[in-house]
């Protein structure tokens, strides 16, 4: 028990680590302007994703044979889009795709080519990588498959640390859970939250 314990803190003990030798810097300068959420969370991704994809890797034993063909993959993925508008519409009461709160809208400021790099590749690595692959995964070492789908989902809620978006995430990670339990890969939640961004992009681009 206590070994299966220290494997859920490591990871999140080397995200805040992570967290805290990004943002305190960050804290401490102009230079980023506008911008600075979308460095952040770049400079973040550079520095996570490969120690997460380490853990990601030890993890692999206890996964079972990856299940998923081109065709699936694409049908969950489009699925995860509509579900994410029909969540934005009736959680935001609106129907442009995560309006209404200063976080994410500030992902929509800045260069076009640093959004898309953040949107489509850092954050998607970043998340699906420690909430699906990692968190989710070692979860399932202590609880059922449907209380770790549920606190992976709620972590990833209050991750985002704003009511509705966290109404949000807590819905959208139940999803990307499921997509990462039926699959057995990572790749199939990065997908789908490639996905969800682009689409957020091009919606918000209109």
């Amino acid at each position: 028990m206590k070994i299966r314990i220290r494997r859920i803190l490591l990871p999140v003990l080397a995200i805040l680590a992570v967290a805290c030798l990004i943002e305190l810097p960050l804290m401490q300068t102009t230079i980023f302007g506008e911008e600075i959420i979308l460095w952040d969370t770049l400079f973040r991704a550079i520095l996570a994703v490969p120690v997460l994809f380490v853990f990601y890797r030890e993890d692999r034993v206890f996964r079972r044979e990856k299940r998923i063909s081109i065709v699936s993959a694409a049908v969950f993925a489009a699925a995860g889009v509509c579900l994410s508008l029909a969540l934005a519409c009736g959680i935001f009461n609106r129907p442009e795709l995560f309006s209404g709160t200063s976080k994410e809208e500030i992902l929509f400021v800045g260069r076009v080519w640093l959004q898309l790099l953040v949107l489509l590749i850092a954050s998607p690595l970043l998340e699906e990588l420690f909430f699906r692959g990692v968190l989710f995964g070692r979860l399932k070492e202590l609880f059922p498959v449907w209380i770790a789908v549920f606190v992976s989902a709620a972590v990833f809620g209050l991750y985002h640390a704003d009511l509705r978006q966290g109404l949000y995430g807590f819905f959208m990670g139940l999803y990307l859970a499921f997509a990462m339990e039926r699959s057995q890969t990572v790749c199939l939640p990065v997908l789908i939250h490639v996905a969800i961004n682009g689409a957020a992009f091009v919606l918000h681009s209109v």
